[in-house]
């Protein structure tokens, strides 16, 4: 080989290598891009839920139904998520997520603005418990099996940036809420908040994009024993998806029992309202660390340790909220608040660890049916919480009943977790996509 052939090979190799650098950047700043847009989804999805007890409240005083029986309208938007998460992601999986999103944004924000308009229980369950759980339901499954289709390696880090959703959403729209009620009045609050959501669902839906065809990743991962991609038929004969359904129904079973309760525990303990506020706020900080700290881990030391870890910090923290007797007692509420950390590692493996088993054409649909165990973790949880109550006069049992489903949930977590779901045992962070189907993010070509 001659000199000048050995240059022109060397230029070759090192502009082959520059293209495929550059078009690994490409993909790497497409999927976070991918990340932020679901989280802002989910962000405005879990804003309804987070933001209910600030209409409870005023609903309460106008129509005088009774807590428990008002209370049910929120058990039931968890109860009907069972019904209808199954079917986001199966919709999701044949008309992309793109659709689905922006059908579930229009949804949520029709149910959030009629529930403005009640007049009756039932007019109540059937906008806010039926219809908003099929919207919340249309813009959570399809969004998160988004995220988890175009990261492998670093899947971790991203679900748990997606999982920051439902403490932002406290955050961002507690006090945003708060204002339209006092400027509007709670049925103009819920029909505002309802038109914004759904506008600003559908235009983040436009965004929203699956990677391009050929960057499904680790085969092994995709397909069940037999050696054929995983679909929902195959993956409902499997332990494994079972194991993940109870992992993530007594995971919220027990997150739901404690904090649809915890105001109310440490008010009974003479605590002001002012400080609780001040420590829970908090707390939904540390859970938004924990969220992020989590993921990240997660991708270096496996899902299932950090999972256990989360947990027994979870547990620690139920164990110092039941032993809160009094405004003495100070620090241990401020503990428990700080134990938000583990609950947000755990949160983070929960769509994570079902991804690392069974990625493949029908995540989406696997997905929603492991994501209605949350749905019915969510309906039973506070009813448990506030009926173990109303039995014993004290939430003991109850937040015994909680760290149990915790653990419940960790030794499902256990069995769940792909071995293998560890970043070092990945060879690539996301699979880079062709520089041409990138060059059309988002704007082009459908989900």
């Amino acid at each position: 080989m001659t000199q000048d052939s050995s240059r022109r090979l060397a230029h070759a190799s090192i502009a082959i290598e520059a293209t495929a650098g550059e078009r690994h950047h490409d993909a790497d700043v497409a999927a976070w891009i991918v990340v932020g847009i679901s989280t802002s989804i989910n962000v405005l999805a879990w804003g309804v839920r987070a933001t209910f007890a600030l209409f409870y409240v005023a609903m309460l005083g106008e129509f005088g139904w009774g807590r428990g029986p008002t209370a049910v309208g929120y058990s039931l938007n968890w109860l009907a998520f069972v019904v209808f998460a199954p079917l986001a992601g199966w919709l999701s999986d044949r008309c992309g997520a793109r659709l689905v999103v922006a059908l579930g944004g229009l949804i949520l924000g029709i149910a959030v603005s009629l529930t403005g308009a009640v007049t009756s229980l039932t007019q109540f369950y059937l906008c806010f418990g039926v219809l908003g759980a099929a919207g919340i339901a249309c813009m959570i499954i399809p969004s998160t099996a988004v995220v988890t289709r175009w990261f492998v390696q670093s899947r971790g880090t991203a679900m748990g940036v997606l999982s920051t959703g439902n403490a932002v959403a406290a955050v961002v729209f507690y006090p945003v809420n708060a204002w339209l009620i006092t400027t509007l009045g709670w049925r103009g609050a819920l029909m505002a908040f309802g038109g914004t959501l759904g506008i600003a669902t559908i235009l983040l839906a436009l965004l929203c994009r699956n990677p391009p065809a050929g960057n499904e990743h680790v085969a092994r991962a995709a397909r069940s024993v037999g050696g054929d991609p995983w679909t929902l038929q195959s993956a409902l004969w499997s332990a494994r998806l079972w194991a993940a359904f109870i992992m993530t129904a007594l995971g919220v079973l027990g997150y739901q029992t404690v904090a649809t309760h915890q105001v109310a525990h440490a008010v009974d303990r003479g605590f002001a309202q002012s400080t609780v506020v001040a420590i829970f706020s908090f707390g939904a900080g540390c859970m938004v660390a924990g969220n992020l700290a989590g993921g990240w881990l997660s991708d270096h030391l496996g899902r299932r340790w950090v999972f256990a870890a989360g947990t027994v910090v979870a547990i620690m923290g139920i164990g110092c909220l039941a032993s809160v007797s009094g405004p003495s007692h100070l620090l241990l509420l401020v503990l428990y608040t700080v134990s938000g950390f583990g609950f947000g590692m755990r949160i983070a493996q929960l769509s994570t660890i079902p991804a690392d088993a069974f990625s493949g054409p029908r995540l989406g649909a696997i997905l929603g049916v492991i994501q209605a165990g949350g749905g019915l973790g969510g309906a039973v949880g506070p009813l448990l919480g506030g009926w173990l109550f109303d039995v014993t006069g004290s939430y003991r049992l109850a937040f015994a009943a909680a760290a149990v489903a915790v653990a419940g949930s960790a030794v499902a977590a256990w069995i769940a977790a792909p071995r293998e779901a560890r970043a070092s045992e990945h060879a690539t962070t996301h699979a880079p996509a062709p520089r041409s189907a990138l060059a059309k993010f988002p704007w082009r070509s459908g989900s």
